[in-house]
This record gives C-alpha cells, sequence and structure tokens, in this order.
C-alpha cells in the first residue's frame, strides 16, 4: 500500500500551494460530475418512469374498473338488443368471455375499432361457442383467429374482433 502512496504523495508535495488548492477543487468538481452521472440522473429518471408507469396503470385500471361495471350489468340484462348498441365491444366480449367460462389474458383495441383478445389456456368447445354466441348474438365478427391445441382439449388463441358495420 505504502509503495502505491509513496509516488503520490511525493508529486502531492511537489506542488506548490496553489496548486494543490487548484488539484482539490478539481477533484471534488470531478468526484461532483460522476456522483451527478452515476447516481442522482439514472435515480432521478427511474423516478419519472415510474411515475409515468403509474399514471397508465391508473388509467387502465379505471378502464377494467368501468368495463368490469358494464360486464355485470350486461350479465344481468341478458344481453338484448338495447344492451348492444350501449355497450363497448371490450364490455360485450368480457360479459360473453364470463359466460363461457373463459379467462381473457388480453383485451387490445385496434386503432380502426376492433378489438384483439388473447386466451391463453381454455376448452376448445367453449371457445367455439364463445366465438359462435358474439356472432350470433350480437353481430361480433370474426376477422382473423389463430388457435393453437393444448393437451386435454384446451387451446390457446389470439382473436381479431370486429362489431358489424365496423372498418
Amino acid at each position: 500500500m505504502t509503495r502505491f502512496l509513496t509516488p503520490i504523495l511525493a508529486y502531492w508535495q511537489a506542488r506548490t500551494g496553489r496548486e494543490q488548492v487548484m488539484l482539490g477543487v478539481m477533484g471534488v468538481m470531478i468526484l461532483g460530475l460522476i456522483l451527478t452521472v452515476a447516481v442522482i440522473r439514472p435515480l432521478r429518471d427511474f423516478h419519472a418512469a415510474a411515475r409515468t408507469d403509474y399514471a397508465a396503470s391508473m388509467q387502465l385500471y379505471r378502464s377494467v374498473q368501468a368495463d368490469a361495471r358494464a360486464y355485470r350489468e350486461l350479465a344481468a340484462s341478458g344481453a338484448g338488443e338495447a344492451a348492444r348498441t350501449e355497450q363497448s365491444l371490450r364490455a360485450v366480449v368480457g360479459a360473453m368471455a364470463l359466460r363461457n367460462e373463459i379467462a381473457l389474458a388480453r383485451m387490445v383495441p385496434t386503432e380502426d375499432g376492433g378489438l384483439t383478445i388473447t386466451i391463453d389456456r381454455a376448452p376448445g368447445p367453449s371457445v367455439m361457442r364463445f366465438l359462435v354466441g358474439l356472432e350470433q348474438e350480437h353481430g361480433i365478427a370474426v376477422m382473423s383467429a389463430s388457435l393453437d391445441r393444448e393437451p386435454g382439449q384446451m387451446v390457446s388463441a389470439s382473436i381479431l374482433l370486429r362489431q358489424a358495420g365496423g372498418a
């Protein structure tokens, strides 16, 4: 350790008082720069990203809460024609999925008014009843579908749905 510090101390003692002060100020400035770049900035960026994610999560939560309310109302009303015109596509699809005991992994609205749903694992016959029911009861058409067989008559699916008369 002393072999490492001896040349540094010799260099420091060879400097004048003014040079020592300037080197000390430079060291403090470099330390401040490193602290800012390596610690403060990443923490500030993480905080900003967390705030943005929280705001997006709260918006999604409120949307899901409103759709859950609509699902319950739709299921209680018997899914009549009047309910069809008042309910959003998400609400109708969600209520129909609940009625057929299908857990939807994801519901993502498309820019043109459609809805892409993802089913991770559900009984194949239930998925078929679900799709037929959407078409017959609510006029919601399957625009594209990708179904993968799982063991035991189970399927995973990604389905694009659109209401009749949609783009």
